[in-house]
């Protein structure tokens, strides 16, 4: 008989004894679990023959389903057996059973590093280190999904021996500037080092009431000492504090970021952030960069995707040793309340329901949410990347934590679609061998100048690609045009040879008509441009967000994919437009732009207005789209009006105390110029689905008396009144 039709037919025989034995096994837990899946490799299976057969029968078996030699072992008796396709492991094992040669055969079994589990009591709900799908201690809320977490019992045990030997060596000191640290807490002690209060200006950062406990947690979360027996593990069991405390301000901040950079430290974490952009917060984590420091910063909890809505400052600048970082929950999504960004955020780590340190020697066992403890998780992480790793320069440690990220297990809200990498994986993190980075990085559309005798303050919009030769000339994506879209490529760690990119876009019927791009050799720290050639339809109206899909290859075999999204929304002089949020998470900022391509005879102010049944409101910038000046529900200036340029902001209606919040909001523009505006609309009280209708025109109409805005300059006594209103504050991050 032949034997491929032999091989068929035992396929469906009966063998009870072998199908018993070789039946797939699949590992406890759901669908969803990434560990429910086979327990040996697919397409091969281990054979031993017997004694005098070795060499004749498995010639035969190979040949006979056109198989290559595959290695023998142990003088030709056992051999691995590549499968075709025609035969799946089962059926190739019934088959062998009955072949005189074969004394057994079996699946290649797959063996899996043991667990390095500490004794801390409270690990087992620490989900974010060790999901293992536990239940949620949070009334009401689902449980996880087990292998949603940052494979760490993986990464502390590099043998997979059970035993936990890359926990840290305390090597490495990890500055993080917050409000205060319980410097005696049992869990906490013993990895401090000497910090300070540059609150009021001591040596002892303790909290100075019970509501400083963001800097205990934070502390936790980033090296609790593990398998101590007590309490919980931070990341890195063994790494060192630096406890800062800080009153939430730059001048603050910057004497911490010294003393950080003068006293040891390798890293800084920094839990906290606010929307105004500064520029000697920026000088000095540049210096950091100089020094050598990564500076981990949490993305946000405004539910916004700094790439091109709110701005989220420190996490916003685009600096080499800049790290920002999202959360995700126990299913592996990201979190509904944080910041995102797929080339403003890198990466994303746990930040939901967490159990960490907090004042009185315990621990938020109720838990705790929030971007500032996925950011000391990843801290933690890069700390174990610089100890076993002490040549590991910035751009290596940023490139290790991206290349390691997952996309998540939850497939209506995969991470890597809101940061560049996605959730990180400090097992892979550790073990990568010197591999390319290629990321997007996001360009600086105009350069930012101080000039405060003229009352204006630039600020740097960044944009992950810059748009250009469209009909209109306003670096956006409109209806009917084609447009050439520039795409920034960084190469952060190995360098790449015979790198190549495709981009494709999804949403609004928008077109990439360019093929496959070449960029050549890329080396250690290059950036490059590359265009692309994106058609808009001409019948596309309304809000509408376009997500790119950059797919990267190089020499070697690494591949990466990177996303970025561009906003379609624009706006008719004089036309009513009505849009909705959309009903699911993340949709909390619209931006439209219209053109101003004359100002007829007697139009001297140009009017926004919106209406809405709840509290929706508006932000205009003249020239520049993205990056909004807006912290929802922190407040913003009691007076329209901001210090940077042709920008006006309508004040939201529960920060003004009127009686009936609602969208009814209008702005107007004194004296309006030639060229583009953005309106933002931003759904201040976050009701998914809500709807609102948007007008912009012309208008001959004399202003009140005493009303606000205009198109020129801002008088400096009002600059001086609102800096000191918005200037530049920094809130937790939790």
């Amino acid at each position: 008989m032949n034997r491929l039709l032999k091989l068929a037919l035992l396929s469906l025989a009966t063998s009870p004894m072998l199908v018993q034995a070789i039946a797939p096994v699949r590992v406890a837990g759901s669908s969803a679990d990434p560990s429910a899946r086979l327990t040996y490799r697919s397409g091969e299976v281990i054979v031993k023959y017997r004694a005098g057969m070795k060499g004749q029968a498995s010639d035969t078996l190979r040949a006979s389903q056109g198989q290559s030699a595959e290695a023998r072992y142990f003088d030709g008796r056992f051999e691995r057996l590549k499968l075709t396709s025609v035969v799946d492991v089962p059926g190739a094992l019934k088959m062998l059973a009955a072949d005189p040669a074969v004394e057994y055969a079996e699946p290649n079994f797959l063996r899996r590093p043991m667990a390095a589990i500490p004794n801390d009591p409270l690990f087992a709900q620490q989900w974010g280190l060790r999901n293992t799908g536990q239940a949620n201690f949070v009334s009401g809320g689902p449980a996880g999904i087990a292998g949603a977490d940052m494979n760490l019992v993986e990464a502390w045990d590099s043998l997979g021996t059970g035993i936990a030997d890359r926990t840290g060596r305390g090597n490495v000191t990890i500055a993080i500037i917050d409000d205060g640290f319980e410097i005696t807490h049992p869990d906490l002690v013993g990895n401090l080092v000497n910090g300070y209060d540059f609150a009021d200006n001591d040596s002892d950062p303790s909290p100075t009431s019970a509501d400083e406990s963001h800097g205990t947690a934070v502390a936790g979360a980033a090296a609790a000492s593990g398998n101590n027996g007590i309490g919980i593990a931070g990341a890195a069991w063994n790494e060192k504090i630096m406890p800062l405390r800080f009153a939430y301000d730059v001048a603050s901040e910057l004497r911490a970021l010294d003393y950080a950079r003068n006293n040891g430290a390798r890293i800084v974490n920094a839990s906290f952030g606010g929307p105004s952009y500064s520029l000697a917060e920026r000088d000095a984590i540049s210096v950091l960069n100089n020094a050598g420091i990564l500076f981990v910063t949490s993305a946000g909890n405004q539910d916004s995707n700094i790439d091109i809505s709110g701005a989220s400052y420190p996490a916003n600048y685009q600096l080499p040793n800049v790290l920002a970082v999202a959360a995700t929950n126990r299913q592996d999504g990201v979190a509904s309340f944080s910041n995102y960004g797929s080339t403003t955020v890198p990466v994303a780590a746990p930040g939901l329901q967490l159990v960490t340190t907090t004042l009185g020697g315990g621990y938020t066992t109720a838990g705790i949410n929030g971007t500032s403890f996925s950011s000391p998780y990843v801290a933690g992480v890069a700390a174990l990347i610089r100890d076993y790793y002490p040549s590991a320069t910035v751009a290596e440690v940023k490139a290790r934590l991206i290349e390691s990220g997952q996309v998540g297990l939850d497939p209506s809200n995969p991470v890597n679609l809101r940061t560049a990498a996605g959730r990180i994986d400090a097992r892979q993190a550790l073990n990568l061998l010197p591999r390319p980075s290629l990321v997007i990085r996001p360009v600086q559309a105009s350069s930012y100048t101080l000039a405060y005798d003229t009352g204006n303050v630039d600020v740097p919009v960044l944009v992950p690609a810059t748009v250009e030769d469209g009909a209109s000339g306003n670096g956006s994506l409109d209806p009917g045009e084609t447009t050439t879209l520039r795409v920034t490529v960084e190469n952060l760690w190995l360098a790449a040879t015979n790198v190549r990119a495709t981009l494709t876009a999804s949403g609004a019927g928008v077109v990439v008509n360019s093929g496959t791009a070449s960029l050549g050799a890329l080396g250690s720290g290059v950036i490059q441009p590359v265009d692309f050639q994106v058609r808009v339809p001409s019948a596309v109206s309304g809000h509408q967000y376009v997500q790119f899909a950059l797919a990267i290859t190089a020499d070697g075999g690494y591949t990466a994919t990177r996303r970025f999204i561009m906003e379609i929304g624009k706006l008719s002089l004089g036309t009513t437009a009505s849009q909705s949020f959309a009903p699911g998470l993340y949709d909390e900022f619209h931006t439209w732009s219209f053109d101003v391509t004359s100002l007829p005879a007697g139009s001297n102010r140009l009017v926004v207005q919106s209406t809405a049944v709840n509290d929706v409101d508006i932000f205009v910038r003249y020239g520049e789209p993205t990056q909004y000046n807006v912290d929802l529900g922190a407040g913003v200036p009691t007076t329209e009006g901001d210090p940077e340029p042709f920008y006006f902001v309508n004040v939201p209606d529960t920060q003004r105390g009127d009686a009936a919040a609602n969208g009814d909001e209008t702005i107007t523009i004194d004296t309006p110029r030639l060229g583009t505006y953005y309106v933002t609309v931003v759904n201040f009280d976050g009701i998914q689905g809500a709807s609102y209708t948007l007008r912009a025109a012309l208008e001959n109409t004399p202003p009140p008396p005493g009303s606000g805005g205009g198109g020129g300059a801002m008088p400096p006594v009002l600059l001086v009144m609102l800096l000191g209103v918005v200037g530049l504050r920094r809130r937790k991050a939790a």
